[in-house]
């Protein structure tokens, strides 16, 4: 029902229906407006304290009047959910008919109120910014995700550090070369904390020998400078590096930030020197995370943990409330070995010249040559300097403002290189926020520009981003989809909001706001840096509120205009904060975060009115209170990695909910409620929760839901496979269970997998354990299954049917880079089907990929095959009845094939061995009890394999010792039940020292290994039930199993 309609059903009449409806109209068309003056008016917001005051007003007034609409908005939706399948005499009695009469009741004037505000706070704020001369044209939203410069700044490019570096290494007492003795006794262990090191990944040694603990304080080095310089980046050099990697025992990264919580900070020293171990200290339950251990406990392990270690303590970024905690701190680091060392960054000469015992390095800025030559390659990217004399001229003006700072230079540089102009340049260059007074040395006119420049789009994005504490880890999906909620991502077309959310995010990365958080390497986790941190702060002041630190900073009170808050607090200060009666207007707020920590009160819930995002990850609720089901606006709930365990059957009541995260939290169930909830676009549970919601009837009205782990196929109306037909949006990984229910290709079809383009994982599973009554449709069912082109993985797996479907081919999944099949028992034939080839390179049915007709493989007559050009792994594990994969086996159909895994195809009676030497990628290969194998000719090996397991494989075992002449990057060498092989020569595989794994186990006729002194070169090895090896003493075993169990993996697996 269109807005008019939704009125007057109150039983308003229809002139004030028409009024009230163009009222809203109008405030809704203000709006843009009133958002682009606040963008304009933030470029004066610096240097007019008045206009900075009317800004405030302005921002508070615009979402009074969001809020004010939303309610409108959001009780239309939640009228026609409710009217839906409902009676006509029903629908006048619905409860949200009188939610909605009292909200109209009072909107005629509420509305035209708003308005008169918002009008004569934005004329006044016009009227002033004429006055200042302040005209300012809005900056565009780009198109491009990433701009070409971010690939010509890359992380490991450090720039004029080595002397330093090399100076700081001497103090730590490494010797210019240091190796250790080889006969030495070494129990290796990785150890690193993660940036929270800003810094890349490595491992640690930790060695165990006879020396003493020194029973002295241990030297600290401070390392100090302005924000920005570099300090944490000078440490990770000398942590990296490969002296100091063998001078110390043990090294440990922690970064400290503004609070020094010497619970805290122990913790996670112990993290570290236990973390391949495997000890549980910090395994707590619930109830032990919030009654922490004592800090005399953790002191007491931490000091059994150091003794007899010479270890490296990196603190990064201590600020000085650490003065007062460091004695108490370091009481138990005095128990290492001599010679430990702890390197501190601060930008605090009092924090340096308090914890120093030497002289502490103080860090300038880059000497001016080295930094003009760091900034022209922020600057001018691709672009040649010499090119743009006039810029270059500007360009020494601007350096001469930045102090030598990296981090001014990434970001000052990256705006630049938006626009290679004089008129740009100058404009920033001429900017009055470098007049205003700042600390000397400071860099935060730099950074504050870059802000400046900003679409106004992602200014609001960016602000949202200050209630997070400093060194916070933010997933891509959990930053976007709360910017989502706030209503901050614009829709572009038909485009989703989620794929324009990760493009802003993408664009604040080009511009360094937020940088890869290098704990997560490659999984989409960001930083921001400390001074961005900050930065974001005064921009957001009156907006958004972080509150954390009770024990050392002035509580201020919170300001009726903040919409975003933030609750954190350290472990000392959790019991002083009772309750948050002294925070007023939660009314207001929009989003609300909650410490791990803190104490939830009930009764707040029924106050937060206005809330779209709340957060109350890793709480201690077992059970999400009832009160919850009020909050009529909330569009984003995350209680990931918490202690609930269910959430209220009325949760249906968040008709607005867009996404719940219950990730990594102990939910148990999901209510069928869950169904009513149309505007769901990301449903994150545990396991235990996603198999529940599998077999929940009516999943097909979640329509916008963009994730879908387990779908269980019913036989009842709601449960059948055609709920997942309206479901396009779906991605990431969809597991299809019970497929055996599925009657009919027909039936199949009716899923429209075809269409769910961001699918990249497809899991089709018909029954989930071997079975004789198998249905001779299958066939046919697999046929409507078929998936969409993006795919990239696909498992069919309990397939009864004897034939792999006419759609497995390369035109129609050019994507696909996994293929499995698993326990399909009757499968006789897997052969896939591709276009012909002409020597034009047109197919029928082509996709018209240039990549997948530039690799296509020819022979002699001009008629080729298109191949699969991006599979990597193939796995075929129980198919009984599989006879023949040789046309699906050749290299020249499968160019980039790493993986090869046959297990238990008992049928199996050929393999094309002689080709695997073609498969120039190939690094794995597993082929186990596939025992009526006959091999003509001998199998050859590629030399990228890495890791070779045959087991029970008939005569494949006759190619030993042949097949192993290539493999030179072989690591990892399994052979197992080889009747036939009778001898192999470690020493033309070890002659690398690659090897790292052997096994050999019954092989009755294995008479030589080749020389003995090469099984000493190998980390493990096990040799076991060979009669005729006579060569060592059976069951030999030297050295232990992994502790990444990378052998039990892959063999076993």
């Amino acid at each position: 029902m269109d807005t008019v309609q939704w009125i007057m059903s109150v039983g308003t009449s229809f002139l004030e229906a028409i009024q009230l409806s163009n009222d809203l109209s109008h405030l809704r068309t203000s709006l843009p407006r009133a958002r682009v003056l606040i963008d304009r008016a933030e470029w004066g917001r610096f240097k007019d304290k008045e206009l900075e005051k009317l800004l405030l007003e302005l921002k508070n007034t615009t979402y009074d009047s969001e809020d004010l609409l939303r309610k409108f908005d959001d009780q239309v939706l939640r009228q026609k959910m409710e009217d839906t399948n409902r009676s006509r005499a029903g629908q006048f009695i619905s409860s949200s008919l009188n939610i909605a009469k009292g909200l109209i009741s009072g909107s005629k004037t509420r509305v035209k109120e708003a308005q008169s505000k918002l009008d004569k706070v934005v004329a006044e704020i016009e009227r002033m910014l004429d006055l200042m001369g302040f005209n300012v044209e809005p900056v565009q939203l780009g198109k491009q995700l990433m701009p070409e410069t971010s690939s010509m700044i890359t992380e490991p490019m450090v720039f004029g550090r080595d002397e330093e570096r090399d100076k700081v290494i001497a103090l730590l007492g490494v010797p210019p070369t240091n190796y250790r003795s080889a006969t030495r006794t070494h129990t290796f262990i990785e150890g690193l904390t993660a940036k929270r090191m800003k810094g890349e990944n490595s491992g640690a040694k930790l060695v165990i020998d006879d020396d003493k603990p020194c029973m002295e304080d241990p030297t600290v080095l401070p390392i100090v400078g302005i924000g920005g310089v570099g300090k944490t980046t000078l440490a990770q050099l000398v942590y990296n590096d490969s002296r100091v990697t063998t001078h110390f025992d043990v090294r440990i990264w922690v970064c400290v930030s503004d609070l020094f919580d010497k619970r805290r900070i122990t913790k996670e020293i112990i993290q570290v020197l236990n973390q391949k171990r495997k000890e549980t200290i910090l395994s707590i339950t619930t109830e032990e995370f919030y009654s922490p251990p004592s800090l005399d406990n953790l002191q007491m392990k931490l000091m059994e943990e150091l003794m007899d270690q010479k270890f490296l303590l990196v603190l990064d970024d201590v600020w000085p409330n650490a003065n007062q905690e460091w004695r108490g701190f370091s009481a138990p680091l005095r128990y290492g070995r001599k010679g430990s060392m702890i390197l501190v960054t601060t930008r605090s000469l009092k924090v340096a010249e308090y914890v120093t015992t030497i002289e502490p390095v103080k860090l300038e800025g880059l000497p001016t040559d080295i930094f003009l030559e760091f900034f022209k390659k922020c600057a001018f990217g691709r672009e040649s300097p010499e090119s743009y004399p006039q810029l270059q001229d500007i360009g020494r003006s601007i350096v001469s403002s930045l102090c030598g700072s990296p981090l001014a230079a990434k970001t000052l540089g990256r705006l630049l290189n938006d626009n290679l102009t004089e008129q740009h340049w100058r404009g920033i260059q001429n900017n009055e926020l470098w007049e205003l007074s700042y600390e000397r040395n400071d860099i935060l006119p730099a950074l504050q520009l870059s802000y400046l420049y900003l679409p106004q789009e992602l200014k609001r994005c960016f602000r949202l981003c200050s209630i997070y504490p400093k060194d916070y880890s933010f997933r891509r999906d959990e930053i976007v989809d709360i910017w989502v909620s706030q209503g901050f991502v614009a829709q572009e077309g038909s485009i989703c909001l989620e794929d324009t959310g990760n493009r802003y995010l993408d664009d604040l990365r080009s511009r360094f706001l937020f940088q890869d958080d290098p704990k997560f390497p490659g999984l989409g986790r960001y930083v921001m840096h400390d001074l961005i941190c900050e930065m974001a702060q005064p921009v957001s002041v009156g907006e958004c509120f972080l509150m954390q630190n009770f024990s050392y900073q002035n509580q201020r009170t919170t300001s009726h205009t903040v919409r975003h808050m933030s609750i954190e607090s350290d472990s000392e200060a959790q019991s002083r904060l009772t309750n948050v009666t002294t925070l007023h207007h939660l009314n207001k707020l929009h989003s609300l975060r909650l410490g791990t920590r803190f104490v939830i009160e009930i009764s707040w819930f029924s106050q937060l009115s206005n809330i779209l995002f709340l957060s109350l990850k890793g709480c201690s609720l077992e059970k999400l209170p009832e009160g919850i089901c009020v909050l009529n606006h909330l569009r984003c709930l995350d209680i990931s990695e918490s202690s609930i365990q269910e959430v209220p059957n009325k949760i249906e009541c968040l008709c607005s909910l867009q996404v719940l995260d219950a990730s990594c939290s102990s939910l148990r169930t999901i209510p069928e409620g869950i169904t009513k909830l149309v505007n769901l676009r990301c449903l994150s549970l545990p396991m235990e929760a996603s198999m529940k919601l599998s077999k929940i009837s009516g999943l097909g009205n979640l329509s916008s839901l963009r994730n879908l782990s387990y779908f269980k196929v019913g036989t009842v109306t709601g449960r059948r496979i055609g709920e997942l037909k309206d479901m396009s949006l779906l991605g990431g990984t969809l597991h299809i269970m019970s497929l055996v229910n599925v009657q009919s290709r027909e039936e199949a079809a009716e899923a429209r997998l075809v269409d769910k383009q961001y699918l990249k994982v497809l899991i089709l599973q018909w029954r989930g354990h071997i079975s004789l009554h198998l249905k001779s449709d299958e066939n046919y069912v697999l046929e409507g299954l078929h998936p969409p082109s993006g795919i990239e993985c696909l498992m069919v797996r309990g397939f009864g049917g004897h034939a792999s479907p006419s759609w497995l081919k390369p035109e129609n999944l050019p994507t696909l880079k996994i293929l499995e099949f698993f326990q399909c028992c009757s499968l006789g034939c897997l052969s896939v089907e591709a276009s012909i080839t002409s020597a034009d390179g047109t197919a029928a049915g082509s996709t018209g990929d240039d990549r997948l007709r530039r690799a296509v493989s020819r022979s002699s007559n001009g008629i080729a095959r298109l191949p699969l050009i991006r599979l990597t792994s193939l796995r075929l594990v129980r198919c009984g009845s599989l006879t023949n994969v040789d046309q699906l086996l050749s290299p020249g159909y499968l160019p980039s094939l790493r993986s090869i895994e046959l297990v238990h195809c008992e049928s199996l009676a050929s393999l094309p061995v002689h080709n695997f030497v073609g498969f120039v990628c190939l690094q794995d290969l597993k082929i186990h009890h596939c025992w009526k194998l006959e091999c003509p000719r001998e199998m050859v090996l590629p030399h990228s394999t890495q890791r070779l397991s045959i087991y029970n494989c008939g005569g494949l075992d006759r190619s030993f010792p042949g097949c192993l002449k290539n493999t030179t990057s072989l690591t990892l060498l399994d052979l197992e039940c080889c009747p036939n092989m009778e001898s192999i020569q470690l020493s033309s595989i070890s002659t690398n020292n690659k090897l790292k794994y052997l096994v050999i186990r019954d092989c009755p006729e294995l008479s030589s290994i080749g020389a003995m002194h090469a099984l000493s070169s190998i980390y493990y090895v096990e040799i076991s039930d060979c009669p005729k090896l006579t060569q060592v003493q059976q069951p030999f075993l030297n050295g232990s199993k992994p502790e990444d169990d990378e052998l039990l993996e892959f063999i076993y697996s």
